[in-house]
């Protein structure tokens, strides 16, 4: 497996270290990054190095390429059920068209290292260089600031149209602990399983600098449906309790990894991609198992669905627009609406129906006072008034649950609101998620 060029750099100090080596010193200041919460240590805890012991009672070194070996073999915690990613091997041996896609957050998407040396892009390069006479085809679905409930919204339109026949899934540290990540995550993991051309799935877990991550909370999942799991906290974590690395030496930032920490991944990939092949080889059933009928979390959020302007716009019954206008919004969200005016001018409301037990209403985000609220009511009856600024926000897209209910149709009422003391109102909405 390739190692990168800093790796000696980096790992130097650990080929001939000894017991009475000084223990390292870090910062342990813990940072939020989009909607995580902090949930465990801080990574960056240091003690001694450690040492190995020989049978005779004499301490041995370990080479950096030890080392970095035992990093890439503790990241695997399974390599899941044989029979998907049977599939997907035989598709790839037999010069079969393939569709690999990524699905998660920032590090997903790229931010710092750029779209061709992200984790994602490097795993695609590593296909193709084993199987160089297959077609693959790639599909980044990673978007910043997003946990897995807006990855469970739009995951039709970003990675199921695209028919893939392997996605590897990536929100650990921009989902949260609380009820509703736990319920996203899975209903998307199972939808993708859903699939009739039965797709393989791979869970990657990651980390922030504060220690937070959702591995404790994803993994269940990923053991109850039989999938490949990788975790970076496993992987990486012995390494900066013994002073061997720094949380610098992986990333620049609080969680996003430099170039080095995308390669890395890209070997913690390429492994579980090795002893998955090895498992299939040497399986005797390579059968597909049914996806479970139980749920290891709730059901709510099966099936969601996006809809805008554009996209399955025939989900919602749009009545009046009101004072919103077609907009084109973000780049990942181009086809929704916006108001912006005086209060006089831009107070009418929005409203349609629709259908369904759960509305998730999407909007363009940021730490701004210039960003209105929205206050909404469903079937007459006040659902709240939702901010569409945060401290958080800098331009995202942020999923709000505005209903949740009994199942059937609903009118829905969204009245622009002015911030305390502004005479001006400014909204861009997205669009909705809807389960039906």
């Amino acid at each position: 497996m390739k190692k990168t060029r800093i790796l000696a750099a980096l790992l130097a100090a650990a080929c001939c270290i000894s017991l009475g080596a000084c223990s390292q010193n870090t910062d342990t200041s813990s940072v939020q990054s989009g909607d995580a919460q902090s949930g465990s240590d801080n990574v960056d805890s240091s003690s001694a190095a450690e040492s190995t012991t020989s049978t005779d009672g004499e301490e041995t070194s370990k080479t950096e390429e030890e080392i970095y070996n035992d990093m890439v073999e503790r990241s695997l915690i399974s390599t899941g059920d044989p029979g998907r990613m049977a599939k997907v091997i035989s598709k790839l041996e037999n010069k079969e068209e393939v569709t690999v896609a990524f699905i998660g957050g920032s590090i997903t998407e790229g931010l710092t290292a750029g779209p061709e040396l992200c984790w994602a892009k490097l795993t695609y390069d590593y296909l193709c260089e084993k199987y160089p006479d297959t077609k693959i085809n790639y599909v980044n679905a990673g978007m910043s600031g997003t946990p897995s409930i807006l990855g469970n919204i739009r995951l039709k339109r970003d990675v199921l149209d695209h028919d893939p026949d392997l996605v590897f899934v990536e929100f650990a540290v921009n989902d949260g602990m609380e009820q509703i990540y736990k319920d996203s995550y899975e209903a998307m993991v199972r939808e993708i399983l859903k699939q009739d051309n039965q797709p393989a799935v791979a869970l990657y877990f990651t980390l922030l600098k504060s220690g937070h991550t959702c591995q404790t909370t994803m993994a269940p999942v990923g053991e109850a449906y039989g999938l490949p799991m990788v975790s970076l906290m496993d992987a990486i974590k012995p390494e900066f309790d013994s002073g061997r690395l720094k949380w610098e030496d992986y990333s620049d930032d609080e969680s996003h990894p430099n170039v080095w920490g995308h390669e890395m991944t890209r070997d913690l990939i390429a492994n579980m991609f090795e002893k998955a092949d090895e498992a299939v080889k040497a399986a005797t059933d390579t059968e597909i198992k049914p996806v479970p009928d139980e749920w290891v979390y709730d059901s709510r959020f099966e099936g969601m669905q996006l809809t805008d302007r554009v996209y399955d716009p025939d989900l919602i019954n749009i009545t009046s627009t009101g004072s919103f206008v077609e907009k084109q919004t973000l780049n990942q969200f181009p086809n929704g609406w916006e108001v912006r005016g005086t209060v006089e001018e831009c107070s009418e409301p929005f409203e349609f129906t629709f259908t369904g037990d759960n509305l998730f209403m999407l909007t363009l985000c940021a730490d701004s006072p210039a960003y209105s609220d929205i206050k909404v009511t469903v079937d007459g009856k006040d659902a709240g008034t939702f901010p569409t600024s945060s401290p958080n926000g800098w331009g995202n897209p942020e999923q709000t649950l505005i209903f949740s209910g009994e199942k059937g149709e609903h009118k829905v009422v969204l009245q622009p609101v002015p911030k305390d003391g502004k005479t001006v109102i400014f909204v861009n909405l997205l669009g909705f998620g809807i389960t039906n």
